[in-house]
């Protein structure tokens, strides 16, 4: 990753982020305790610090905050919520690389002064030098995205600096005007690559080239951005890192690698074919052993629906109506109740991770009667799709009553207020709903809890680097 950002105009210069060398200096000594000490590597520290620089530059690029009426408002909500993400998986990277410290090359663990040494010079490139690349690819694309928002004009030109720095292959896009609502916009919108200073300004109808027209510039274009970043139009997407970026490898379950003990069950293929869903794999790579899985009980246990038995460690997943009329149903349990699993063979509920998150949103949630008003959303969603039969978005909506009543029993509905006062229970329906948004995705959950949304999906990333 040493040339993660490099560039051949060689003509930005990097911000100077004027930062406190010694804060950094603690958090890799207690890095490097951690990892001597056998503890669960902690990512507040390293998170909070690349998610503050960032969103501190994505403000600067707008110019500032904005009030509620403006679109600009929701648009810096969307790149923060962006950058967060983003500073989870960069956290996510470097701890990976950190462990690689801990070891010399005959496999005996190493002195603190050399593990700290080792964490820190990874740190240097990560916290610093890609740090600074960030920061400005930041700061650029939030200029970019609030040009967007506030150009009132029919047309847009594409236009470079001018000097003999700019790059041949953005030259050639110079004067390039088309319509704003064309779509090459959603491509051709700079910057374009590392340091890129190129933008765009109002363009006039007479400056429209038959011959440099949208599908050559589509053509031109797509070999410089295709799989990239710079593929992306953040003022349309919301998105300032896509998913295009390296860092995401590390969290995103489509490019992680399964573990290597498969404790995919006999019966998931069958499963997917008769709901006509496709199940990611990756979940039962959280398992410790093979469990079971059944879609009729095998034991008469008296309880109805899907269900995980923690004592004979098996899965149960009918094939009923519901799931029948319900794909993301049918998919999301699976993530459930394995994820019940994962939980109960690893002991995750009790994980301070896992009561932190909860304690957080609790307090969240007891200001200005929140509990009272999430639940009237979600209760109101879900009225309306019951009445109109969408299974999918009544099934979403049950998920969230079910997430809300695991952190206040009197809000939400789902299972009874005497399942939740049994020691653990909140911790096990909390975690279980987490699966599914980290796996199936919930955009119910996302529009009415959106914080606590992400703030799930990372939890388990989190804890598949903490599986023993």
């Amino acid at each position: 990753m040493n040339d993660l950002y490099s560039d051949n105009c060689g003509c930005t210069v990097l911000p100077d982020l004027a930062d406190n060398g010694q804060e950094w200096d603690d958090i890799y000594t207690e890095i490097a305790r951690q990892l001597l000490e056998g503890e669960d590597l902690t990512t507040d520290a390293l998170y909070n610090k690349t998610a503050t620089q960032l969103v501190e530059a994505m403000h600067k690029g707008f110019g500032g905050t904005y009030d509620d009426n403006d679109s600009r408002t929701a648009l810096q909500d969307k790149f923060k919520r962006n950058i967060e993400q983003f500073s989870y998986a960069k956290t996510l990277t470097q701890f990976h690389l950190f462990k690689d410290a801990l070891f010399n090359d005959k496999g005996q663990i190493q002195s603190l002064a050399t593990v700290k040494k080792a964490v820190a010079d990874t740190g240097e490139v990560f916290n610093n030098n890609y740090l600074r690349a960030e920061h400005s690819f930041v700061t650029q694309t939030a200029i970019m995205a609030n040009k967007w928002e506030t150009l009132d004009s029919e047309y847009l030109e594409f236009t470079t600096v001018g000097d003999s720095h700019v790059r041949p292959e953005h030259r050639k896009f110079d004067k390039f005007t088309a319509l704003k609502s064309d779509p090459i916009w959603r491509r051709l919108y700079t910057p374009l690559d590392w340091g890129c200073r190129c933008t765009v300004i109002p363009g006039t109808k007479k400056n429209v080239s038959k011959e440099f027209d949208s599908d050559w510039a589509n053509k031109a274009v797509d070999p410089l951005v295709k799989g990239t970043i710079f593929d992306n139009n953040a003022a349309l997407t919301g998105k300032i890192f896509t998913e295009k970026h390296p860092y995401f490898k590390v969290t995103n379950s489509k490019n992680r690698p399964i573990a290597s003990n498969d404790f995919t069950p006999e019966g998931i293929k069958d499963y997917e074919e008769k709901t006509g869903i496709k199940v990611n794999k990756e979940i039962f790579s959280y398992l410790k052993k093979e469990t079971p899985f059944y879609t009729i009980s095998p034991d008469s246990v008296g309880t109805k629906g899907a269900f995980f038995h923690p004592d004979k460690n098996y899965v149960v997943i009918p094939i009923d109506k519901i799931r029948l009329n319900s794909k993301w149903k049918a998919e999301s349990v699976v993530y459930h109740e394995f994820g019940h699993a994962a939980d109960w063979q690893n002991d995750l509920k009790f994980k301070k991770s896992v009561t932190d998150l909860m304690k957080k949103h609790r307090s969240i949630l007891k200001l200005e009667n929140g509990y009272a008003n999430v639940d009237r959303q979600v209760m109101a969603l879900g009225y309306k799709y019951q009445t109109e039969g969408n299974w999918d978005m009544t099934s979403k909506c049950m998920a969230v009553s079910d997430t809300i009543m695991s952190l206040n029993s009197n809000y939400g509905q789902g299972h009874s207020k005497a399942y939740f006062k049994i020691k653990g229970m909140s911790e096990a329906e909390f975690l279980a709903h987490a699966f599914e948004n980290k796996f199936a995705g919930n955009d119910v959950f996302k529009k009415i809890m959106p914080e606590l949304y992400d703030d799930t999906i990372k939890l388990i990333d989190e804890l598949k680097t903490k599986l023993k």
